[in-house]
C-alpha cells in the first residue's frame, strides 16, 4: 500500500498548515490519479486553479506512474510579471 509524501509549496502550505502531507493509497497512482485524489481528500485545494504536481524535479505526464519513493511536490499557481 503506497505512502505518498507530498511537499507543499506557497498557498498549498498556508491553506493545509503544513510543509507535507502524506497521502496513502491502495495502490500505485498516476500523476493525474494522484493529483485528483490529494484535491478529494484536502478540499481546500480543489479550487486553485493550474495546482500541478512536481515529481523527482519535473513536471510529468498525467499517465506517468508515480512510486512512493520519489520526490513528489504540489505547485500552486503563481504570478508575476
Amino acid at each position: 500500500m503506497p505512502n505518498y509524501k507530498i511537499l507543499l509549496f506557497g498557498i498549498c502550505r498556508d491553506l493545509l498548515k503544513s510543509e507535507m502531507i502524506q497521502h496513502e493509497n491502495d495502490g500505485l497512482l498516476t500523476s493525474g490519479q494522484l493529483l485528483q485524489s490529494i484535491k478529494i481528500s484536502y478540499p481546500a485545494l480543489e479550487n486553485l486553479p493550474s495546482l500541478r504536481i512536481a515529481v523527482d524535479h519535473h513536471f510529468p505526464k498525467p499517465e506517468f506512474i508515480v512510486e512512493e519513493n520519489m520526490e513528489i511536490a504540489l505547485i500552486p499557481p503563481v504570478s508575476g510579471g
